[in-house]
């Protein structure tokens, strides 16, 4: 239910891609809260590629994690965008708020980009409609395995 009102939600907001380049990782969902698997994409860049805003929202983290600089949008109240392996810009402030389109930073030689529903990752760029049209279920959408009983 939180997830159709997230996806609902940001039909009404503009998108754009924060980068442009060719997927390097694609989004594998974890099988379990603490398991292996890779949150979001990582997609090729250009050293200093502008980042860009993919939606409007407000900055709610500014830093490292494990040597890797991370800035976290939250979008509404349980929808967050991650950009990860950036440089960002100096006058972003943990609050401020920003617009679509809107410069972060400047990637490194690749950018990451998750996005979260509350806790569960979702792949980014089905989520944000960047991914090209394809039809997919809630569960494909959401990284749910699911098993027939026969």
């Amino acid at each position: 239910m939180l997830y159709m009102f997230a996806v609902l939600l940001l039909s009404v907001f503009s998108v754009v891609a924060p980068v442009h380049g060719p997927v390097v990782e694609q989004f594998r969902a974890p099988a379990c809260e603490r398991c292996a698997g890779h949150r979001g994409v990582t997609i090729a860049t250009s050293p200093d590629d502008v980042v860009r805003v993919a939606a409007a929202g407000e900055i709610v983290f500014v830093g490292q994690v494990a040597g890797v600089t991370y800035v976290v949008e939250r979008i509404s109240a349980d929808v967050r965008i991650t950009y990860g392996h950036i440089q960002p810009l100096d006058s972003l402030t943990v609050g401020q708020q920003v617009d679509e389109g809107q410069p972060l930073g400047l990637a490194e030689s690749r950018v990451y980009i998750g996005v979260r529903v509350g806790t569960r990752p979702v792949h980014p760029l089905r989520y944000l409609g960047l991914a090209g049209a394809r039809l997919v279920s809630s569960s494909q959408l959401l990284g749910v395995t699911r098993t027939r009983s026969r």
